[in-house]
């Protein structure tokens, strides 16, 4: 049902003409039981039946062509549908908060977006070979019907109770889908952090032991839940080979007993049926792969549903207005506060309440210790994250939701988690001569350079990646600069640049510096120094 409301709701074609040819391939197909059977009735030895031949020929064909043309129309619009859901949740990911991106995680949200749009690719192909499949066996049974009704009911019989069977296994099934999906899910974020945490792992083996027995034991759960599941779809499917064996041995033993016929009869009965287990084999067999196709539908849609509700109480009606503010003299925060709270909603961590006010032209140090709440405040100062109390005003205006973006564009920031992108995205019109001669600025002319508008290299160390960063941030020449611990992989030569040249040279030209630093010799170039403890602005 997943699947089907997928389809109804994503696809932007009519799925008519792949249900018409998979209905006419289908149909090819059970009329050659008929044609098949007919004509080892009447064969002989002695001349070749060219009728039946000839109308074996016809509908083979139409089998074929239909199929290929019902599969190929089915992938294009499955992976139609793929491709519109991935860049719908990509760019919600990118409208969406950064609180909720770090306390989803990107483990979670990566393996949703690939792993389980790749299983509904999949079941494309499976779905039409079903919907055939089912087609083939409706035309059986009415064959069967119009060869013997008691066998009709016998048969008929037997598939309610194989059905009755499967409801009953499928729900316990999805469960087990449901939990091995959470589980994997797990397994992915704890592998993430062994990669995330290599180094350290690599510098000791306790922790990188006990780490890995922690990834194991997640694999060893996951694995005894997908054996449970798959156990379940094997007797699943032993069932239906047992019950298709069975329903023959109740054909050719116990039918003619009941209902006296000739064997040419009981031969076509037998045939019909025998004809039957390869589609329903197949259907059966594709029941796992339906059954993850429509968790992971169920799981994308989830995501989805959390990314609206996370940005929908900062959503506004209308189209934001990015407006350029290109010149200020004030920010001021007035009581701002932000608590991090735990899944119950408890606060673990504050910062707060806190007033500054920042003038334009200013350079301020922040300082503090670990966990000490600096970068917290510069999300908060910076619009990544919304206050849970207080207001910010740019001189007159209070910043709300209707423009926090137009405030968010007045910032180049370079964080001490940050990322450089491989190409210079917003910054297409850039002269490259300007970047190069940056680049050389900042050292960097052996390690890369700019082509088509991208960087030949950023497998560089923290420090060259963090001067490519502020490359970027020179070039987007933004009124404010944000810098977190920006000097702290530099070595001595740029650190002394970046504090006696870099930071003057900024101000010069009208900008404001706002940077996170421990060089206690280098305080004297700031205009105010501000020292946090435990979330607040301290003497």
């Amino acid at each position: 049902m997943n699947l089907l409301k997928l389809y109804k709701r994503e696809s932007n074609v009519s799925g008519k003409s792949v249900m018409f040819m998979a209905i006419v391939s289908g149909i090819a197909q059970g009329l050659l039981l008929g044609i098949i059977t007919t004509a080892a009735a009447t064969a002989s030895y002695e001349s070749l039946n060219f009728r039946f031949f000839l109308l074996f020929i016809i509908a083979f064909t139409i089998v074929i062509i239909g199929k290929r043309f019902a599969l190929k129309r089915a992938t294009a619009i499955a992976e139609g549908i793929i491709k519109r859901i991935r860049v719908r949740i990509s760019d919600k990911i990118r409208n969406s908060e950064l609180l909720f991106l770090e306390n989803t995680g990107k483990a979670e949200i990566y393996t949703r977006i690939t792993y389980n749009t790749n299983l509904i690719s999949e079941s494309a192909v499976l779905i039409i070979n079903a919907a055939q499949s089912g087609i083939v066996f409706f035309f059986c049974m009415f064959y069967i019907a119009v060869l013997s009704k008691l066998a009709f009911f016998i048969t008929l019989l037997a598939i309610i109770a194989a059905t009755a069977n499967y409801i009953l296994q499928q729900e316990k099934i999805d469960k087990g889908i449901r939990e091995t999906a959470i589980k994997e899910s797990a397994f992915f974020d704890m592998l993430n952090q062994i990669l995330d945490g290599f180094k350290e792992l690599k510098m000791n083996v306790k922790k990188s032991d006990d780490a890995f027995g922690f990834l194991k034991g997640i694999a060893d759960e996951t694995e005894d839940l997908k054996v449970k599941t798959g156990f379940r779809f094997v007797t699943e499917l032993m069932f239906s080979q047992v019950f298709f064996y069975t329903l023959l041995a109740v054909i050719v033993f116990i039918l003619p007993r009941l209902d006296p016929a000739n064997p040419s009869l009981i031969i076509r009965l037998t045939a019909a049926i025998l004809f039957i287990i390869g589609p329903v084999n197949l259907v059966v067999g594709t029941i796992p792969l339906f059954s993850r196709a429509n968790m992971a539908v169920e799981t994308l849609y989830e995501l989805e549903e959390r990314l609206d509700n996370a940005s929908r109480p900062f959503k506004f009606e209308g189209k934001p207005y990015i407006q350029n503010i290109e010149s200020f003299e004030q920010i001021r925060l007035d009581a701002l506060s932000f608590s991090y709270t735990d899944q119950y909603g408890t606060p673990l961590f504050t910062v707060g309440p806190v007033n500054l006010t920042v003038r334009k032209g200013e350079i301020i140090f922040i300082v503090g210790g670990n966990g000490s709440g600096k970068s917290t405040l510069l999300k908060l100062l910076t619009g990544l994250y919304y206050p849970n109390e207080g207001s910010i005003r740019l001189d007159d205006l209070t910043v709300d939701k209707t423009v926090y973006q137009s405030y968010r564009e007045m910032f180049s920031i370079i964080f001490s988690e940050f990322h450089v992108f491989d190409r210079l995205y917003g910054l297409r019109e850039t002269d490259p001569d300007r970047v190069r001669s940056l680049i050389r600025l900042m050292e960097l002319e052996k390690k890369t350079d700019v082509v088509d508008g991208g960087f030949t290299n950023i497998k560089l160390s923290t420090g060259q990646r963090k001067r490519l960063a502020m490359i970027v941030a020179l070039l987007e020449s933004r009124p404010i600069c944000v810098f977190d611990e920006w000097a702290a992989d530099q070595d001595p030569i740029f650190r002394k640049y970046f504090y006696e040249v870099l930071l003057n040279d900024l101000r010069s030209r009208g900008k404001t510096i706002i940077a996170v630093s421990h060089d206690d010799r280098y305080f004297g170039f700031a205009d105010r120094v501000l020292k946090m403890e435990y979330g607040k602005f301290v003497e």
